[in-house]
């Protein structure tokens, strides 16, 4: 009876009952339920937020000296001589930082110039 009533209100809902992919809708309303996914996510996130590298900074912030510290903190050092792998140069009011890399057998050094960059955009520079 209790499937009956599921299909009648909810065409294809019908594993909801027993607890398996309801949608995120009430079994008896059909409504979305107020909380979704997503803001499940978002809460175990902001728990895991105090776990991340330096979070006393936001992901957002633009602090004097960032760059530096977190290169660093990746082994990058300070270098008078551009081009050299894992070696970071200032030029001017940016930085640059040289990596090197591997493709197709070849090796070689990449360059990144970074302008007063986030947390963020070096995190995901970085792969994170």
């Amino acid at each position: 009876m209790v499937s009956q009533f599921a299909d009648k209100w909810l065409p294809g809902k019908a594993s909801g009952i027993s607890g398996g992919g309801g949608g995120g809708r009430s079994i008896i309303t059909g409504k979305k339920s107020s909380v979704s996914k997503k803001s499940k996510e978002k809460l175990k996130e902001k728990k895991k937020r105090g776990e991340r590298d330096w979070p006393d900074v936001r992901l957002k912030d633009r602090k004097e000296g960032l760059t530096e510290k977190f290169l660093e903190n990746h082994g990058y050092k300070q270098s008078d001589t551009p081009g050299k792998p894992n070696t970071y140069i200032y030029d001017g009011d940016k930085v640059k930082a040289y990596s090197a890399y591997v493709k197709g057998g070849k090796t070689g050094v990449s360059v990144k110039t970074f302008n007063n960059p986030t947390l963020k955009s070096l995190r995901d520079w970085m792969g994170y």
